[in-house]
This record gives C-alpha cells, structure tokens and sequence, in this order.
C-alpha cells in the first residue's frame, strides 16, 4: 500500500553473548581468570610469531608479558616477577601453554580453514 510505513527489527550483534569458557589458573593461591584474551595481546601474537616460533633467547619475555597482560584483568598487580618468583620451570612453562592454548587452538583453525579454501577455492 502507498504510504505505508514498514517497521523493520534491528539486527543486534551482541558481542556481549560471545562468552569464553572459563579458564582459571591457580598459583600461589590465588585463582587467576584468564578466559578473556584481549584483542591486542592476539594482534601482538600474530606480529612477533616469527620471533616466538623461532625459540630464540628474545620470545620468553615476550611470552612473559603476554602472560602478564592476559592475567591484568583478573589480578592488576601481576608482574613477570611475580610469575617468576612463583613458579618451578615445569610450572611456568605449563602456564604459558594454559594461557595461550586458546589462541593455539584459534591458530589452527583458522590454518584449517585456509587450506581448505585453496583446496576448494570455490567453497
């Protein structure tokens, strides 16, 4: 009909919603959330890769403070100190697989997917 006015629902994207699943990591007894990486900690992995995949003397700080700057959310006097005068080798070394097997697991589906589209170009 001429004159009409058509009422359309908005489309609401509620980033809210997207949820991780709750990661916590207990040390030297406290309970430390580190479900929520932030964006700019995932940008800064994707720009030094060559440097952490490399294993060279320069990736462990680097490691270090991401831990660091992923745990700020959940205990904002963390320091790579504190982590370091709070862990064994064995128990540093699994916290940084903990806390960075998120975006290990992000990594290689994403990898996935694009071998999947140069096989497929077409998909």
């Amino acid at each position: 009909m001429k004159g009409e006015i058509k009422m359309t629902t908005p489309k609401i994207l509620d980033l809210d919603k997207l949820i991780p699943d709750q990661r916590i990591v207990r040390l030297a007894g406290e309970d430390i959330d580190v479900s929520k990486i932030p964006s700019r900690v995932t940008m800064e992995v994707a720009e030094k890769a060559d440097v952490l995949q490399s294993g060279s003397q320069e990736s462990f700080p680097i490691l270090l403070d991401m831990i660091v700057k992923i745990c700020k959310p959940s205990k904002q006097d963390i320091t790579q100190d504190w982590i370091v005068d709070n862990t064994s080798m064995d128990q540093l070394l699994a916290l940084i697989e903990f806390v960075l097997e998120p975006l290990q697991e992000k990594a290689s589906e994403m990898e996935g997917k694009q071998v999947k589209n140069v096989q497929n170009p077409n998909q």
